[in-house]
Formats: structure tokens, sequence, C-alpha cells
């Protein structure tokens, strides 16, 4: 269902999206993606004719080094966390049957519209305290996200407006606007080249969902996807606030006892014309 927001009104939320036993399956599968290694060579069908001539990882190209890490755990060197990418645009590659069958579940409930399914899913594995600082997702994907979370933790998630700042071009005089995050301190290029932030200059975000551990699915889009990032603070222990901004707790003071977590990420990756 929608999200109730004064704020913000493309924010969808399910807490019981994924049944017991399908939650359950996707647990079980987890642990079986393998585990990237640096001496992993490019899956077959997607090497070079020469299949003796096998390359160094110094001298792959980006594409070749995307389908290395493609559908295995990669730890992350400065999150210190592990993700597993699994990207449907790549070349003779199709995501696992798991995934097929819940992409097709959100375009069947509406999520994601029939000519834009996901086809590119990015799995977080966060421990206990673990979060993720503030980001946008990027204009390499169509303007939608959802995730799935599972685990048994509860986090809270929050959007926070991008500012919009004007600045004078002292050569010519001429303003321009920038778009930035909720602070232009700090600002990083992540790996998928999203920006993200270490710092916040407002005082609360412009809205919280608390995303139940056991299924539940969150979905983003337009004005929410476009002009907001969207962030899990890290802590063991977290409260919602008390002034009406959490969408599904809007009395708000609930403490969130954080634990181990898997979100699943779903979006529709843009295709670049050959």
């Amino acid at each position: 269902h929608k999200i109730l927001s004064p704020r913000l009104n493309s924010v969808y939320y399910a807490e019981k999206f994924l049944s017991p036993s399908t939650s359950q399956e996707i647990l079980s599968w987890l642990p079986t993606i393998p585990k990237y290694s640096r001496h992993d060579t490019i899956p077959k069908s997607n090497k070079r004719n020469d299949h003796h001539n096998v390359k160094q990882p110094h001298l792959l190209t980006e594409k070749e080094e995307s389908l290395r890490h493609n559908g295995k755990w990669t730890r992350l060197k400065h999150a210190r966390r592990n993700v597993a990418l699994f990207d449907g645009t790549l070349v003779e590659y199709e995501l696992p049957p798991i995934l097929q069958r819940l992409s097709s579940t959100l375009v069947a409930i509406g999520a994601f519209p029939p000519c834009q399914p996901p086809n590119h899913v990015l799995i977080n594995e966060y421990q206990p305290g673990e979060g993720i600082m503030p980001h946008t997702d990027g204009p390499a994907y169509e303007s939608r996200t959802a995730t799935i979370s599972l685990g048994g933790s509860d986090v809270v998630f929050k959007l926070w407006p991008r500012r919009t700042i004007k600045e004078e071009d002292e050569s010519d005089g001429i303003e321009k606007q920038q778009q930035i995050m909720p602070s232009n301190l700090g600002i990083k290029k992540s790996e998928n080249g999203s920006s993200k932030t270490s710092s916040d200059v407002t005082t609360n975000p412009a809205l919280e969902v608390i995303l139940h551990g056991n299924g539940s699915l969150v979905v983003f889009t337009d004005d929410a996807y476009l002009n907001h990032c969207h962030e899990i603070s890290e802590g063991l222990l977290e409260e919602v606030t008390t002034k009406g901004i959490c969408g599904n707790n809007l009395e708000g003071g609930t403490l969130i006892r954080r634990g181990h977590r898997f979100s699943l990420t779903f979006r529709c990756k843009k295709i670049e014309p050959s």
C-alpha cells in the first residue's frame, strides 16, 4: 500500500510481502552463492574465442571484470560488508530462477511496469548495527527501486531531500543549479556511480519507514527516487522519530534493535544501445 506522507507520495510498503516458506527458500539459497576470488576466470559463455588466453585481472575490461564478480559474494573494501550482484543485462547471462520468480511477482503486483521489468539485483548482507550512508541509486537505472528485507532484523529506512543550491560561475557570472545530497560535504562516488555523503544538514528526514525483516517490501519511485537519497543508519539500537515522520509508525518513539539482515534490491538497469 502507499505510505501516506505530507512530503512524499511515491513510497509503497508491504510488511508481509513474502510468505514464510518463500522467505526460508531464499535464506537457504543465499549461502549457496559462490564467493568471488581474484583467480576466477570469465564464464565460458562470455569468453573470447581463445580459451587458452586467460587475461590477468589488471588487464580486464570493465565488462569482463563485472562478469567475474557477477553472481558471487564480494567483500566491499570500504563498507566492509558482503554483496552479491546479479546483472541480467550482461551478455548471455540470466538471473537465477529464484530471482526471476521474484522479478515476475514484482511486475505482477505493479511494482514494475511490464515494459521495464527488474533485470538487476543487488544483495547486501548486514551484520548487527551496520548501515549504509545516504545515497541515490543514480541515472543508470529507471527511476524505481524495490527492496525485500530478510533475516529477522528490523531497520529504519530514511529518505532525505536532496537540496538544490545556486552556484555562481565566477568566469561568466551565470548562476547554475546543482543538486547535492543532504550535505555538500564529503560526497563520494560509489562503485556503481551513485552519490553518497557522510553527513546530514537537515534535522529530520522527509520520511521514515520501518522495514520489517521477515519478508517485507518497500518500493520507491518518481520524486522519492529522483529528488531524495536513502539511508539506513548505523547502530545497534535506533528510535523512530516522534514527529509523525515514520509512515508506518506515526506516533514514533519505537525502539528498533538491529540484528543480522539481508536486503535484495531490484532495479531495471538501462540498456545501452549497441
